[in-house]
């Protein structure tokens, strides 16, 4: 008797232990997020009724609100062991990539000028919030780095690249910095840009399961918040149900005949299959402490990682 009240009391503890789990987690990552990416311009690959990146003003913009206080020295840039570097040094290692790479001759005066179209890929240092009831996430950036991508050759076949970071910036030590003097007119200058930021971001254990989980059960519980991936609305219940299975197509021998035969099979995709999500986001920089806001608008998430790449489950979540 008395073992089965030490059993009955322990999965009672554990049941409230359950039940009172946290509803969000955070994580703290390292990603690099494209602000702009040929593929998506050629093919629309992502949604074809939507621009849906940094466009070429908002993308120079931003390139040039960091170099400008950086250079003017509003701030402070460091190499990614937070050493303190130079702008000086920055300026020769561009021209030793570009004289190296393309044979270029570029004069330190013009480096700027010439590399702000390139500046199309950036470092995030960040945490990552994640609310398992309500599917929002939630990004505070510690530090970040520009980095210059150069093309060579981008075909259907092949896309090569060379790339050069430039510096990282820890903004939160320029707010720091700015809350002693008690500037709040500095605070308050922020560069908004209206363009939708496409990012990938890899759900970790132990955040996936309980965060996919809670995915699927809004999804199949046809959610107002759960849309078609290009933002459109379901037409009908079922849509959203058919997407949950995987269609697939094999051949098998006929043992009688010894002839193939094709033969579609499906399987159910189930939360752990989940193991990436596309986030559009909308981002604004304070022009003079540098740092970098980030609002998460929707979600997409992705299975199945093969040579064609990931695949959208068909969903987005606003």
């Amino acid at each position: 008797m008395k073992r089965f009240v030490i059993i009955i009391f322990a999965l009672t503890i554990s049941f409230i232990g359950f039940a009172q789990q946290p509803t969000h987690s955070i994580e703290y990552e390292y990603h690099n997020v494209g602000v702009f990416n040929p593929e998506w311009e050629i093919y629309h690959s992502l949604n074809p009724k939507k621009f849906e990146h940094i466009t070429g003003y908002y993308r120079e913009e931003l390139a040039k609100i960091i170099f400008n206080a950086v250079s003017s020295k509003q701030v402070k840039i460091y190499d990614q062991r937070k050493r303190e570097i130079s702008i000086d040094t920055v300026l020769n290692r561009i021209i030793e990539f570009e004289k190296r790479e393309f044979g270029h001759t570029l004069k330190k005066d013009s480096v700027f000028k010439f590399i702000y179209p390139y500046i199309s890929t950036y470092s995030f240092e960040e945490f990552v919030k994640y609310d398992f009831k309500t599917l929002s996430l939630e990004k505070t950036i510690k530090a970040y780095c520009p980095t210059l991508v150069r093309y060579k050759s981008f075909t259907d076949t092949k896309v090569d690249t060379v790339r050069l970071e430039l510096f990282w910036i820890f903004p939160q030590d320029e707010v720091e910095e700015e809350d002693s003097k008690k500037n709040k007119e500095i605070k308050d200058d922020y560069f908004n840009i209206p363009d939708t930021v496409i990012s990938l971001q890899p759900l970790k254990y132990p955040v996936q399961n309980p965060y996919t989980t809670s995915l699927f059960y809004k999804a199949k519980n046809k959610d107002a918040s759960i849309v078609r991936a290009d933002g459109s609305k379901f037409n009908a219940p079922k849509e959203v149900d058919d997407l949950f299975i995987l269609k697939s197509t094999v051949y098998i021998e006929n043992e009688e005949t010894g002839v193939e035969e094709k033969k579609e099979v499906t399987s159910d995709i189930i939360p752990e299959d989940i193991t990436h999500i596309r986030l559009g986001e909308l981002w604004s920089i304070n022009r003079n402490n540098l740092q970098i806001k980030k609002q998460v608008k929707y979600i997409i998430p992705l299975y199945i990682y093969d040579d064609k790449g990931f695949r959208q489950l068909g969903i987005r979540i606003r």
